[in-house]
């Protein structure tokens, strides 16, 4: 399996690209199962009044909806790592990220119908563009075209933009806005500073997306934005993502560079969850907007 000099031209060109069936049935039905039993925890917490910091629950419809789990390392750390091995994050990380690459961080977003959250117009980890970085979406259900699916403005990743000028203006609907569409299984991957957001969900039933960041190593170092104590730690569980991957995918250099796990899975974990460093925050507009038919559609009003 390997990703087309296509696909990699139109991921350069846009920040964005889609790729179809790139999970197995068998994966995406372990992933679904466990995000119904994330879903089921974080509710029961809730209900029961547990403050866990991982979760997110939304109110907005009167009804408690679980909106994001995050550090999913914590809860099924074999799981995610026979994810990340998969053949086709292989080669996304080989053909878009490069020599170095770590993941950073790993949640799950659930979107219900409004009032649950929709996302508004942003751009997430403004960074020098030194190094790639990118976030991997991997679905869990169909994302379906003017069902709130995913908004791109393309080829917006190059630079920080006025994004309350922008949305104020247009709306959802700012100049060459792509809606793009996804099928249980398939991955989209975007530049981090890429323009993007997500409307409205109109049909029943939640859609689960897991996202994973993934950065070159010294992209990280470099930045200063977290210690290098964090990105090595970051750098232990690529090496066991590698270890776990097909031998045949992995180059040679990669095994060199990130050589045995230091540490076991279980340890490795625990010291990932003792040593926590606040990500780059996301960019969005500077205050509220006033338009018609945004954030809100004018149906839903």
């Amino acid at each position: 399996m390997e990703i087309s000099s296509n696909k990699q031209n139109f991921f350069l060109k846009n920040g964005f690209v889609h790729f179809e069936n790139a999970l197995s049935i068998t994966l995406l039905k372990k992933l679904q199962r466990f995000s119904d039993k994330l879903e089921a925890s974080a509710l029961e917490n809730f209900h029961s009044r547990q403050v866990y910091n991982q979760c997110c629950i939304s109110t907005d419809s009167g009804v408690p909806r679980l909106f994001s789990y995050d550090e999913l390392l914590f809860e099924s750390p074999e799981l995610v790592i026979e994810m990340l091995a998969s053949p086709m994050l292989i080669e996304i990380y080989k053909s878009l990220v490069g020599d170095g690459a770590v993941p950073l961080q790993l949640g799950v977003v659930y979107k219900y119908p409004y009032p649950h959250p929709h996302i508004t117009w942003h751009q997430d980890a403004p960074h020098s563009r030194q190094y790639p970085y990118l976030n991997i979406g991997i679905y869990l259900d169909d994302a379906l075209l003017e069902d709130g699916c995913l908004r791109y403005v393309p080829n917006t990743q190059h630079k920080i933009l006025d994004i309350y000028a922008l949305s104020n203006q247009y709306g959802w609907d700012i100049p060459d806005v792509v809606q793009q569409p996804a099928k249980a299984g398939d991955i989209i991957v975007h530049d981090i500073m890429v323009l993007h957001s997500s409307g409205a969900k109109r049909s029943e039933g939640a859609r689960r997306t897991l996202y994973v960041e993934f950065r070159p190593i010294l992209g990280i170092t470099e930045s200063g934005k977290q210690s290098k104590e964090w990105a090595e730690l970051r750098k232990q569980w690529m090496a066991h993502v590698i270890k776990a991957a097909d031998p045949s995918s992995i180059p040679q250099a990669w095994h060199e560079f990130y050589g045995e796990p230091k540490y076991d899975l279980s340890t490795l974990v625990k010291l990932i969850k003792a040593k926590p460093e606040p990500p780059i925050p996301s960019i969005h507009a500077h205050k509220s907007v006033v338009h018609p038919n945004y954030p809100i559609p004018k149906d839903l009003r």
